[in-house]
């Protein structure tokens, strides 16, 4: 049976092909660590630096799981270490050092060992660039989200609203939000989340999007930085909407990915369009429209009267009238009159 040259003592293996295990870990323990612990902690948002990067808060452990993960990087394990994990944190503030817990296993030997290491730790608070950049109210980027005819309606605020809301980052991203009468101005301390909220409202909204750079000020080793705005310009139609297709009324069935799925009322047929397609061939219809009660459909002939004004009666050529969805004779419905064409639309639908 091999003998541990150091203690003494027969043992089954030895780590290296000279040292029993107690003797190993006295002499070399698992690894070391570095004789300092330096961590670097934003005050505000709790992120931290780490060889030269800044990252997210860990978790709701504090500064110690900051340690941890730190340790974890900085550990150097030794020769016969097969593997190794940082187990636990202790902090001593009073003292500033860290006790920390490294299990791991021996090359060879059954069973893992645990090693406790005591090192120094400074700690240091610094703003990170983002918060440094809120502090300072100096954004990176502004995404200008602004209505079709000069004005955001109502609905089109509360579905950017509700956007902004659902996308991860976007929120913590946002240093201000200023309402104008003609739309909304976000600025954000990341261009490539403004990008990303600019370009899902291309997609699932149908925005045009253009893109401009200011330069606004040098760097401390003298390059010029830049400021990204995107200018939003959302369209005058949503998913629901009637619009004009080729001199036909058309509906909105579908904005996602990046098209428009539009359909000629009374017929199945579904077109998609590019949003820049859309934006050229959609137009915005003047409608004429009146309540009625469907009398008779007949072959040649839809007979219907005015709910509105006299209540007069009036036959209609059903050659210029297209039906959308199901008509009930007797019924109320919506009669749109359109480029010398009529559509008998039910009153509950669109």
């Amino acid at each position: 049976m091999p003998m541990c040259i150091r203690c003494g003592r027969d043992v089954a293996v030895l780590v290296d092909g000279r040292l029993c295990p107690d003797c190993y870990l006295e002499l070399y323990g698992l690894g070391r660590l570095p004789q300092k612990l330096v961590v670097t902690i934003c005050p505000r948002c709790g992120s931290y630096r780490f060889q030269g990067r800044w990252y997210p808060p860990p978790g709701d452990g504090g500064i110690e799981d900051v340690v941890l993960l730190i340790a974890q990087a900085s550990f150097k394990p030794a020769e016969h270490v097969e593997y190794y994990r940082v187990e636990s944190v202790e902090v001593d503030y009073e003292n500033e050092r860290a006790i920390l817990v490294v299990t791991g296993k021996l090359r060879g030997i059954q069973g893992e060992h645990r090693v406790t290491y005591t090192v120094a730790l400074e700690t240091k608070k610094q703003l990170c660039p983002a918060c440094f950049q809120r502090a300072a109210g100096t954004p990176a980027a502004i995404v200008q989200i602004r209505g079709y005819d000069g004005r955001l309606s109502e609905e089109d605020r509360v579905a950017v609203e509700d956007m902004v809301q659902t996308m991860p980052g976007v929120v913590d991203a946002i240093i201000s939000v200023e309402e104008l009468r003609e739309g909304i101005d976000y600025k954000m301390l990341d261009a490539n989340l403004a990008r990303h909220l600019a370009a899902k409202m291309r997609s699932q909204m149908a925005a045009m999007v253009k893109e401009s750079h200011k330069v606004v000020g040098r760097r401390s080793d003298g390059k010029r930085f830049s400021r990204l705005t995107l200018s939003v310009r959302l369209p005058f139609f949503r998913e629901g909407s009637l619009v004009d297709y080729n001199g036909s009324l058309a509906i909105v069935e579908r904005i996602a990915n990046g098209y428009v799925h539009i359909r000629r009322l009374g017929t199945r047929r579904q077109h998609r369009l590019t949003v820049e397609e859309a934006w050229k061939k959609l137009k915005k219809p003047d409608i004429e429209e009146h309540p009625v009660i469907v009398a008779a459909v007949e072959l040649g002939w839809i007979h219907i009267q005015y709910l509105d004004g006299a209540y007069n009666y009036e036959e209609l050529p059903r050659s210029r009238v297209k039906i959308e969805g199901r008509i009930e004779i007797g019924g109320e419905a919506r009669l749109l009159q359109y480029n010398n064409t009529y559509y008998l639309l039910p009153k509950t639908k669109h």
